[in-house]
């Protein structure tokens, strides 16, 4: 079925009826947009944080998981995955939209899994970041160049048995679309706004990021799709202490808006060195999530559905014993730091329909 034009129908009328739309796109490029996306992807390759961790973090020894209830309640069968929201994510809808099947977790399959799998997997990990010490004070978690360590050894050890040629795995892997949301989280463990030069740590933060995108490129990666960084000032936790309250930390959006600012330059100085068969679709996440914020947008941007009594703490969040509001795409954001699957969804007309988030570099 085609993306609805607009989200809002759902918010006004029938929760159930959005749902029903939520679960069942399956949407193709117009003709039109084929051509300007490269056509058909055979596979979808994620590298990210928990905004596109499909279950990686079930497998890891860390304290950041996402594998219990009230998580995955609107998702396929109504169970956890390890996905941090009530249903899809990003990555998810970008599957759907190309006609792929969700890219499952890497470090929940086995080896002969692995050999199988030509359509794409998710190396994203929750609470990690661009450096490789983020989020380790929460136990393990894959970094960026972790995650691009296992796209290597996926090449090495499962794509090269599963294409017999070079010529055939080179042609699989240039007509594969490698998604990248990640970065926020160096923000959150590192950034200090008082003591913090936002213009060095932006620079610096770049520098590591293309260093590793440059390697997926020297791996085989022709087509991109990258994600800036989403307004962490904006989160509810942050939000619940700002004055007046409810309103985003400016300073906080500021510095992360230099390193998008930075980071779209990088990529267009990047895209100039690429073969013209290359590509590169932007996606500004981060004015899409300030969006949802407008006064016509009937969703609680304030609050995390859960837990559904929110205290506004800073290490709040959504537990196994945690109490869910009963209509999870009434919020934003279903925990204190991640959207709900309505949100993710609405990210995808934006993005695909409409073309107001993702544009071409």
């Amino acid at each position: 079925m085609e993306l609805p034009s607009s989200p809002k129908p759902c918010l006004l009328w029938l929760l159930v009826f959005c749902l029903l739309n939520v679960s069942t796109i399956i949407s193709q490029p117009s003709k039109k947009e084929a051509g300007l996306l490269g056509g058909k992807f055979q596979a979808l390759y994620v590298i990210g944080d928990s905004l596109v961790d499909a279950g990686n973090n079930n497998n890891l020894s860390t304290k950041i998981k996402s594998n219990f209830a009230p998580y995955g309640s609107d998702f396929e069968g109504g169970k956890p995955t390890g996905r941090f929201s009530n249903g899809k994510t990003i990555a998810d809808y970008i599957a759907i939209y190309y006609g792929l099947p969700l890219a499952p977790a890497y470090m929940g399959l086995s080896e002969e899994q692995k050999n199988n799998i030509s359509t794409g997997m998710n190396y994203a990990s929750a609470s990690c970041g661009i450096r490789p010490d983020t989020g380790k004070q929460m136990g393990h978690c894959l970094s960026l160049s972790a995650q691009v360590d296992l796209f290597n050894e996926t090449i090495v050890n499962n794509l090269q048995k599963r294409f017999k040629t070079k010529s055939e795995l080179s042609k699989h892997l240039a007509e594969s679309l490698f998604m990248t949301a990640i970065g926020i989280n160096d923000y959150a463990f590192f950034f200090n706004k008082t003591t913090t030069d936002p213009d060095d740590f932006a620079k610096n933060l770049l520098r590591d990021y293309m260093i590793q995108i440059q390697r997926l490129q020297r791996l085989g990666a022709r087509k991109f799709f990258i994600n800036n960084l989403k307004p962490i000032g904006c989160y509810p936790n942050i939000i619940a202490k700002t004055v007046p309250s409810g309103s985003c930390d400016d300073s906080l959006n500021q510095a992360v808006s230099i390193f998008n600012a930075k980071l779209r330059k990088g990529l267009t100085e990047f895209k100039k060195k690429l073969s013209k068969t290359s590509l590169i679709l932007y996606s500004d996440y981060f004015n899409f999530m300030l969006g949802l914020r407008a006064p016509s947008n009937l969703m609680d941007s304030t609050t995390p559905c859960c837990p559904s009594v929110y205290d506004g703490g800073y290490r709040t969040s959504c537990r196994p014993d945690s109490v869910a509001c009963k209509v999870p795409d009434s919020h934003i954001f279903f925990d204190p730091f991640h959207p709900t699957q309505l949100a993710n969804f609405m990210y995808a007309i934006r993005c695909f329909q409409e073309r107001k988030v993702c544009q071409f570099v």
